[in-house]
């Protein structure tokens, strides 16, 4: 079962690429049966304001491009196998996005005063109906 930190974000999900949740699951399933521990979404669709008071530089998460997923209660080595299993999926290679820092992935783990895994595909699969969505919902 797919966990969320809060109600938007279970209602978001539906928002999102269809790509990013069949990506997710991959995710989820890996992380379940090989390290026995369960994901938790805790960011989804965002606005402009929350991005800002975030301090982050891309819209991805604006777009249906990104989630976020806790990771304070994971060990930083399963952290790291999780991130390297989806980064490598050869499957997914095309939804790659590229990093401000030039590396191509889906998953980037960032440590810092909420550590996560911000899970994200490449911006030209931005959808217009489905940004249309987003906008109406937000509002």
């Amino acid at each position: 079962m797919i966990e969320f930190k809060n109600k938007e974000d279970r209602m978001f999900f539906t928002l999102l690429h269809p790509a990013l949740i069949m990506i997710y699951s991959d995710l989820y399933l890996y992380a379940k049966e090989k390290h026995k521990v369960h994901l938790v979404i805790t960011d989804t669709i965002s606005t402009p304001e929350r991005d800002a008071s975030l301090g982050r530089v891309s819209t991805s998460h604006q777009k249906g491009l990104a989630i976020d997923i806790r990771t304070k209660d994971i060990d930083a080595f399963v952290v790291s196998d999780i991130v390297s299993y989806i980064n490598s999926r050869w499957i997914y290679k095309n939804y790659h996005y590229l990093s401000k820092s030039g590396i191509k992935r889906l998953a980037y783990y960032h440590v810092g005063n909420e550590e996560h895994i911000h899970l994200a595909i490449h911006k030209k699969y931005q959808n217009p109906i489905m940004q249309n969505q987003i906008a109406e919902f937000i509002q």
